[in-house]
């Protein structure tokens, strides 16, 4: 038993000193930061590629802010799936009723069997234009820009040595519902560490054209499932390093169920495994933050149970520290998040008595569904997204299995992601 104990106690520390470095880390990074915005003369030439596949719940907020970004000469390209696809429609009519010249929407063209949709979809936007633009900005449905999105993603760019620039994702939870509250918990230890290992994010990307044609990145997309993931290693090949911008942190205020969101960050997880040299760092994390806790409740009950009354207590002192330690980290990095994006003028209240309660349950959900999804990403070698089968045989030799038009799923509330 003492023993046993002595080895919780280490793969506690171990943890706390972990998460210690890269909470000093991010906090450093969020802090001695300063917004910066390009001046007209900088502003490089710039496409904006979004590539829709299903109706996103705020597509209808997303494209308004895309036409309404403070940067000179942008073009805005859209890739929608399918003219069946429930997304056509709406953006057909959004580009007629807004009269703007920058704006286009291409319709998906064959899709590649070697590669996922996604990226399908950008190399056929980025193939007609690699001597048009300067820059190539990626965005997702689900990332609502503010004004000054573009010219804070591509400032860093002024810096020859940065080939890429990329934001990363926060969730304000629109509902006290164990789908929404779980993402919330599992996704603060993981943007954490896409920022500590430089771990790109499409959601909100900027790559120079030169940058992207000297390293060769589509022959990596034609061959690859994201088109994130993997640049850290491709660019650092070719002596390229990337930044990560606090100021274009972007909120996502959609809903999800339990459902839907261990197959989600199943993905996660998966695309880290296969396109990041620090994924094993990232498994042993997943790892140890799922046994820690379950071996401090089993030390508690069975030196409860062979009436040890002193390492009991010292069970339940450590898991108590356990606790309150994550619950300060998860309120002290949403007060740095908080101050960001309150200087753009956005909504930063999402908080209240029933969501603080439900927090309970939600963190010993996420401690049931975190190794789930990671032993479910380590172990497939088929995965469904967005309705499109692959098969995985290595990070770079993938099959797409089937093509179909995006079918909409009856959803009861709108607000869900797809």
């Amino acid at each position: 038993m003492t023993i046993f104990a002595a080895l919780i106690l280490t793969g506690f520390l171990t943890l706390l000193t972990f998460h210690l470095v890269l909470v000093t880390s991010i906090t450093s990074i969020f802090k001695s930061h300063e917004t910066k915005q390009l001046e007209d003369s900088e502003c490089p030439k710039v496409v904006i590629c979004l590539n829709l596949r299903g109706f996103d719940p705020f597509l209808a907020t997303v494209l308004p802010a895309l036409l309404d970004q403070d940067y000179p000469g942008y073009d805005v390209i859209i890739v929608v799936d399918h003219r069946d696809d429930p997304a056509f429609a709406f953006v057909e009519n959004f580009i007629r009723a807004s009269n703007k010249t920058n704006i286009k929407m291409c319709l998906f063209n064959k899709p590649m069997e070697t590669c996922s949709l996604v990226n399908s979809a950008l190399i056929q936007t980025l193939q007609k234009n690699l001597n048009n633009y300067e820059v190539v900005a990626m965005i997702d449905a689900d990332t609502v820009p503010h004004k000054t999105w573009l010219r804070e993603l591509l400032a860093p760019l002024r810096d020859k040595k940065i080939g890429a620039v990329s934001g990363q994702r926060w969730y304000f939870p629109p509902s006290p519902h164990m789908g929404d509250l779980v993402r919330y918990i599992w996704n603060i230890p993981a943007v954490l560490q896409m920022i500590y290992f430089r771990i790109l994010w499409g959601g909100s990307l900027a790559i120079r054209m030169d940058v992207l044609k000297k390293c060769d990145v589509l022959d990596y997309y034609e061959k690859s499932l994201v088109q994130d993931v993997p640049l850290h290693d491709v660019l650092k090949k070719h002596g390229y390093s990337i930044h990560f911008a606090p100021s274009i942190l972007m909120i996502n205020r959609e809903s999800v169920n339990l459902s839907s969101l261990i197959p989600w960050i199943q993905r996660q997880l998966l695309w880290a495994i296969l396109y990041h040299s620090s994924w094993w760092k990232i498994v042993i994390h997943g790892i140890m933050v799922t046994l820690v806790p379950i071996s401090l409740a089993s030390l508690i009950t069975i030196s409860f149970l062979l009436e040890n009354l002193t390492t009991t207590i010292l069970g339940i002192i450590i898991l108590g520290c356990y606790g309150l330690i994550s619950l300060f980290q998860l309120i002290f990095l949403e007060r740095l998040v908080r101050k960001i994006i309150k200087k753009r003028g956005e909504p930063t209240e999402w908080l209240n008595p029933l969501k603080i309660i439900a927090f309970i349950p939600a963190l010993f959900l996420t401690q049931l569904v975190y190794p789930k999804a990671l032993l479910s990403a380590l172990i497939s070698r088929k995965i469904e997204w967005r309705g499109i089968h692959y098969q995985i045989d290595s990070p770079f030799k993938v099959k797409m299995l089937n093509y179909e038009p995006y079918k909409t799923k009856e959803q009861k509330n709108k607000n869900y992601s797809l």
